[in-house]
């Protein structure tokens, strides 16, 4: 399946490069298939508009499609109106990395509303997924491709009925294509190629208006539009040509200017040849001569190009400069059908640059090499080769000296090669005017090194480098293909070739596999290592290796830096910033598998705006990888690099700022709904770093859930760097997240926060950590030793007189009492408890202990002592209270007076809370109550049904907390149902038994 074998990055290149060739000629085939004019299908009276926000008519009436994922499902079938569309590719392309646990049941129901608004006959099964059977026409989209392809014009030749066809193609525009529904490939890829087709479509006609004397028209037209796309360089200079045209030089010399300062500005970049070759034509008074090509400025003489005799020289020359081929090239099968899509639309005319970019060690120059070596048919006239040193040892060529390299190997006489870039350039590509030559320009610095070299006409480059060329893709329209590591089905591949007989323990090459972090020089040179001692096992080898007390130096070679990683890693750390150097040592520390760009900030010291900035500058370096939206990720081996550029001290400071981050953030997620009591005391927010701030409450639970396995993480390093304070406060901290996660998890997290404060010598801090280690213990069901952890705590705020926590530590200790059947023990307890919060005058929390008590009541069965005492603490209207903890305690206790519709009327209201708040364990403890009543009120279809929903979220989210609910309770009021015995009273007493809302179990 497509989303078994592509990731998000490498889809949206794929769909880059072909989808717009399968746009171009999917009408010629379906109507070489059919007859018809393209489409499949038999349905004429249904229209969709995608060009702006989704318009759907049938017979004329707008129609409405509900839903965002139904919307985007019906673009993405509409833009392969009348072909089948895989099921599989629907559903990675609706929910990419976030897949429903049965897509193909959701893409049902999707399909089912769309028939339910367009028709059976137009939605149908096909081919193991959908098809929209629809003609090409009746999809504005597509009836916009299909009438610009058939103007012909295609790099400029013009036929009949050219302008009335652009007019017509221009005219289905409404605004930005896929404006609504925002499907992630269809708004990021399929729209800006889209746009730039509408874009040429003007260029087109203003250009007709302008040789049929509209320019005026011309002027109007473009003007419109060039304001929104302001780097477009072609769009400026049909501006400038129809201004000259139109008499008005002194306007187009302002647009010139207003033009060459926005690329400067932008892009770092000068105008392009096009735009300064008008503008020499404009200087000098010429604005009919549009072959003069600009040189610094000035029109290239006659005598600066190269003689009849050399050109004809040029022409016989067919250069194979290519370098070997890799003999045992593995893998990168999807990077090589992309580069193969591109060759392929290369030839219709579109695109004449393409960059492989990636970190250091990921081999672009093998598989840009093994690559070109299979397409030598597609280029007849010959290839060339250059590396241009751009990341390596030594300084990086000059373009002068690689335009010499170009023009010689293409039989140019060294002496005819000016010495003016912008000449030589031109000369480049005057010699390859009428040739079809492969450029491969490795190892490329920048754009800025690149932009000279590159072709016209149907020769094409193809640039490797670490960087991603932003500026070809936005000038130059450069295709880019990211190079990430290897999967580590074909990092084992890799291996099998390079080892051979030796590779027969599986396991054993994975664990060098993932050694070497599926990096392909990794892999070549622990297999060369591997291969100096063919007498000593794999698994041996594999073993010393792992031995090394860096992998970096387990990978080192002594001889060629071209094979030493570390070497291979410092050009690209070298080629940084300062202020670039110290954020990717610094982001090195953080532990987690990814960072966000506030997280970045707090470990770099800086504000998030510089942060973003040079996170984009390392991601830019190929040094990062931004995989979602604001969140990067760094490579085990370019990690391991960035902590050896680090000093002890510098990666410290990074980890104090970095827990100090995650504790302060985690205090304001707990108080966005109010003050929560801080009973431990935090040492201040360290200099230089801002603790995130939340809107809502949503926005906090979700940013903690995301943070969560790091949050983990990071007490472990802090730990490990000796900062035993910041480690157990950031434990602390972390209980309201924990609620929601597996007990044994929270428990093994916890021991490590106690022995850092006790080894801290923090004996009351240790007693709040001991509390919360009580209440994970009694989550997880080992209420003895819940118990024992309650009671030692208490015996330190006992004596150090702290009577929250005395308070706190006497109330769970009494509800895990009453847990354990201690009933009268319990009541005693928390009887305790309540003098202490009395006698302090700690309101909130004596009327915590006496709802505590009055969940012992409830398993006393003193149902009525129960309803009064929260009645007598929180008010007659219990819904209004912000706790859920009183009001399921009520409910059990109304249950238990058989008072069924009052317990039903407050599940109700706390069910909808839940709900709100996407809490499914909670909303698990509220359904199986109502399930009782159910059961108890003779509706048993509803209670069966209730506690299966039950069932579907223990088995999503597991077991959370013991004392609350259990699967075999659950089990047990299932059986009760499932044989319809309606329950005795003695039933009822233990209906809601063990199913306690967790009142007195607080941090």
């Amino acid at each position: 399946m497509l989303n078994r074998c592509l990731d998000n990055d490498r889809f949206r290149v794929a769909w880059a490069i072909a989808a717009p060739l399968w746009l171009q000629r999917g009408s010629q085939a379906r109507s070489a298939r059919d007859g018809s004019d393209g489409g499949g299908g038999t349905v004429t009276d249904v229209s969709i508009c995608l060009l702006g926000p989704l318009k759907v008519t049938r017979a004329g009436a707008l129609v409405e499609v509900p839903g965002r994922r139904p919307r985007t499902l019906l673009a993405l079938l509409a833009m392969e109106a009348g072909n089948p569309v895989s099921a599989d590719l629907l559903a990675d392309r609706i929910w990419g990395e976030e897949l429903p646990d049965n897509p193909r049941g959701s893409l049902h129901t999707y399909i089912g509303r769309l028939r339910r608004v367009l028709g059976k006959e137009v939605v149908r099964r096909a081919a193991g997924g959908y098809i929209l059977d629809l003609p090409r026409s009746s999809v504005d989209a597509l009836a916009f491709v299909d009438l610009l392809d058939a103007t012909g014009r295609h790099g400029g030749a013009e036929g009949a009925g050219v302008y009335e066809r652009l007019e017509e193609a221009i005219d289905l525009w409404r605004g930005a294509p896929f404006d609504e529904p925002a499907g992630e490939p269809l708004a990021e890829i399929m729209r800006p190629w889209l746009v730039d087709r509408y874009l040429a479509a003007l260029e087109d006609r203003a250009s007709l208006d302008v040789a049929a004397g509209r320019a005026t028209k011309a002027v109007a037209d473009v003007r419109r539009v060039v304001a929104d796309h302001p780097l477009r360089e072609s769009l400026w200079a049909v501006l400038l040509e129809a201004l000259a045209s139109a008499g008005r030089t002194a306007e187009a010399l302002e647009a010139y200017e207003e033009v060459r300062s926005r690329l400067a500005d932008e892009l770092g970049a000068d105008p392009g040849t096009e735009l300064r070759s008008i503008f020499t034509r404009l200087l000098v008074g010429d604005v009919a001569t549009p072959e003069i090509a600009p040189s610094g400025g000035e029109p290239v003489v006659p005598e600066q190009r190269t003689s009849e005799e050399d050109s004809t020289a040029a022409a016989d020359t067919v250069p194979h400069q290519l370098p070997a081929d890799v003999p045992s090239f593995s893998g990168r099968d999807v990077e090589l059908r992309l580069l193969d899509a591109v060759t392929i639309a290369h030839e219709s005319g579109w695109p004449s640059v393409v960059v492989v970019h990636g970190v250091g060690a990921a081999g672009k120059t093998a598989l840009a090499v093994h690559w070109a070596h299979r397409t030598l048919e597609h280029f007849p006239d010959g290839q060339l080769f250059i590396d241009l040193r751009g990341y390596g040892p030594g300084e990086p060529m000059d373009p002068e000296q690689a335009l010499s390299g170009l023009l010689i190997g293409l039989g140019v006489d060294g002496e005819a090669v000016p010495d003016d870039v912008d000449a030589a350039s031109a000369l480049l590509r005057t010699t390859l005017a009428q040739r079809r030559v492969l450029l491969v320009l490795d190892n490329a610095r920048d754009a800025q090194q690149v932009r000279p070299l590159l072709p016209g006409g149907e020769s094409l480059a193809l640039v490797t480098s670490r960087s991603q060329m932003r500026g070809l893709a936005a000038r130059e329209g450069a295709k880019r293909i990211g190079l990430d590591m290897l999967t580590p089905g074909e990092s084992v591949a890799f291996l099998h070739q390079r080892l051979g007989d030796r590779a027969t323990d599986q396991a054993t090459v994975r664990t060098l596999a993932e050694m070497c972090g599926h990096l392909p020089l990794a892999l070549a040179v622990a297999a060369e290592r591997c291969g100096r001692h063919p007498d000593v096992s794999l698994a041996a080898l594999v073993a010393e290796l792992d031995g090394e007390s860096s992998r970096l130096s387990a990978l080192e070679t002594a001889d060629d830096p071209l094979t030493d990683l570390r070497a291979v890693f410092s050009w690209s750390y070298d080629a940084l910033d300062a202020e670039s150097r110290a954020m990717f040592r610094r982001i090195a520390v953080h532990p987690g598998s990814d960072l966000s760009v506030p997280c970045a900030a707090a470990l770099a010291g800086v504000g998030t705006g510089p942060a973003r900035r040079l996170l984009d500058r390392l991601t830019e370096a190929n040094l990062l990888r931004e995989h979602r939206p604001g969140r990067f990720v760094l490579h085990d081996l370019v990690r391991d690099y960035a902590l050896e550029m680090g000093s002890a001290e510098e990666s410290e400071a990074a980890v104090r700022r970095l827990v100090s981050w995650y504790t302060h953030s985690l205090v304001a997620a707990a108080e966005i709904d109010g003050p929560s009591h801080r009973l431990m005391t935090l040492d201040p927010l360290v200099p230089d770093v801002v603790a995130l701030g939340f809107a809502t409450s949503q926005q906090a639970r979700s940013w903690g859930e995301r943070e969560w396995p790091d949050l983990g993480l990071a007490v472990r390093l802090a730990v490990r760097r000796g900062l035993l304070g910041a480690a157990y406060q950031l434990v602390n901290k972390m209980f309201n997240l924990s609620m929601r996660h597996s007990p044994a998890e929270v428990v093994a997290l916890q021991e490590i926060g106690l022995e850092a404060a006790i080894e801290a010598g923090q004996e009351v801090d240790a007693a709040y950590i001991r509390n919360q280690l009580g209440i994970s213990r009694a989550r997880a069901g080992d209420l003895p030793r819940a118990i024992s952890e309650f009671r030692a705590a208490a015996e330190v705020f006992r004596e150090t007189g702290a009577a929250a926590g005395l308070e706190m530590s006497l109330s769970n200790c009494g509800q895990a009492l009453s847990m354990t059947g201690s009933l009268d023990e319990a009541v005693a307890v928390l009887e305790e408890a309540y003098a202490v919060a009395d006698v302090a005058g700690m309101a909130d929390r004596a009327r915590g202990s006496l709802i505590g008590l009055a969940e012992v009541y409830v398993r006393m069965e003193r149902y009525q002592d129960a309803v009064r005492l929260i009645e007598d603490e929180i008010g007659q209207d219990p819904v209004d209270v912000e706790s859920s903890s009183p009001r399921l305690t009520l409910a059990d206790a109304l249950i238990g007076l058989e008072r069924y519709t009052d317990a039903e009327h407050l599940l109700r209201h706390e069910l909808a809370r839940h709900l709100e708040e996407r809490s499914r364990w909670s909303e698990a403890k509220v359904l199986v109550r109502r399930a009782v009543i159910e059961r108890e009120t003779d509706r048993v279809d509803q209670a069966r049904a209730t506690l299966h929903e039950v069932v579907a979220i223990l088995d999503e989210v597991g077991e959370l907390d013991r004392t609350e609910l259990t699967r075999e309770r659950v089990d047990d009021l299932l059986a009760s149902v499932g044989d319809g015995r309606p329950a005795g009273r003695g039933e009822r007493a233990s209906a809601t038994r063990g199913l306690d809302g967790g009142v007195a179990l607080r941090p």
